[in-house]
C-alpha cells in the first residue's frame, strides 16, 4: 500500500500553482510560517488519508476553494 497523509507526515504540495512544504501537526505545535499547518484546518483535515499524485479541491475558512496536488510524503 502506498504512503497516506498522517498526522505527523511532511509533505510537499502544489497549492493553487505554488509548491509548499507542509506538516501535519496538532493543534498545539502550528506554525504556518514554518509550514506546520493542524490536521483540524481545512487544508489539513482534506489531506489526511490522501496519496501521492491526488489532486483535490479545498474550501478554504473564507470560502475560497483552492486545488492542492500531493507531490511527496515523508
Amino acid at each position: 500500500m502506498d504512503k497516506e497523509i498522517t498526522i505527523g507526515s511532511k509533505i510537499k504540495v502544489e497549492l493553487n500553482g505554488n509548491v509548499k512544504n507542509l506538516e501535519i501537526v496538532g493543534s498545539a505545535d502550528v506554525d504556518a510560517n514554518c509550514g506546520r499547518i493542524s490536521y483540524l484546518s481545512p487544508i489539513g483535515s482534506a489531506l489526511l488519508g490522501r496519496q501521492i499524485g491526488e489532486i483535490l479541491k479545498v474550501k478554504l475558512a473564507t470560502g475560497k476553494i483552492i486545488k492542492c496536488k500531493i507531490i511527496e510524503i515523508n
